[in-house]
């Protein structure tokens, strides 16, 4: 886009004054400014409601914070706490059902060296806080519950922008679109170089547990390039999860998903 501008620049008389600067550049490209933020010990915040309205009118919504540490190719390392935020209905179930008043503390993840770290999930051996299992997916799957629009992948993102609407907005620029085949509408508003703020996003979804009707995640953005190095958590805290006896007095399960996929 500059270059053709600049062309075209070359082709008026002197006498034509030269358009002001902000008139020669369009809106800032979001995923070259987060593949400009790959780094390594850079990393950047990330604070998430997301909400599920069901069939039976009835909701639920998760709370997420996480740090994601980025290196040269992107996300390596990932810091997450979610909380599961019971609407009035469940809300009084938790106060006699165990498990529901489990799912309503906080759990928290770290996904770094190869392996996925998880806290206030399971019943654990005193003196141990932490399980751990093999990582199986990329860090980035447990920063966020945004799956189909994935803000710290730049080809994804991309993509998503092709015939996107976009307009200045005081502090950066807005972005809006819809994908028909994904099902989602979305809004994205950027900082004046292109750096994401904030991202949100509408899905219809059909479950086979109350066939919810629409699933809406607001999701910030901060602190971009901040330092920023992700540790897993000390070695006499954890035990491996295959160590586990029986972790929900049931017969022994996969480790619970928290991040919906």
């Amino acid at each position: 886009m500059r270059r053709w501008l600049a062309l075209a620049a070359a082709t008026l008389t002197a006498s034509v004054p030269a358009a002001p600067a902000a008139a020669q550049t369009g809106p800032p490209d979001p995923a070259k400014a987060i593949q400009q933020q790959f780094r390594a010990h850079h990393g950047v915040q990330i604070a998430e409601i997301s909400r599920t309205i069901y069939k039976d009118a009835t909701s639920s919504r998760d709370r997420l914070t996480s740090r994601v540490q980025l290196g040269p190719t992107g996300p390596v390392a990932v810091d997450t706490s979610i909380r599961w935020v019971p609407d009035a209905k469940s809300a009084k179930a938790a106060e006699t059902n165990e498990l529901a008043a489990e799912m309503a503390s906080p759990s928290y993840m770290t996904a770094v060296g190869g392996y996925l770290y998880t806290s206030g999930m399971y019943s654990l051996p005193q003196g141990k806080s932490w399980t751990r299992s093999e990582l199986l997916r990329p860090v980035v799957d447990y920063a966020s519950q945004q799956t189909t629009v994935n803000v710290l992948d730049p080809a994804a993102l991309k993509t998503l922008l092709r015939g996107a609407t976009v307009k200045p907005v005081s502090g950066g620029f807005y972005y809006q679109g819809t994908h028909a085949e994904l099902k989602i509408s979305w809004r994205l508003w950027t900082d004046t170089t292109g750096l994401p703020k904030r991202l949100l996003t509408n899905k219809r979804v059909v479950g086979e547990h109350r066939l919810a009707k629409i699933e809406r995640i607001d999701t910030r953005y901060s602190d971009w390039g901040m330092p920023l190095v992700v540790v897993p958590p000390p070695a006499d805290e954890v035990i491996d999860y295959e160590d586990l006896e029986d972790p929900y007095g049931s017969p022994k399960a996969e480790p619970k998903e928290l991040i919906t996929r």
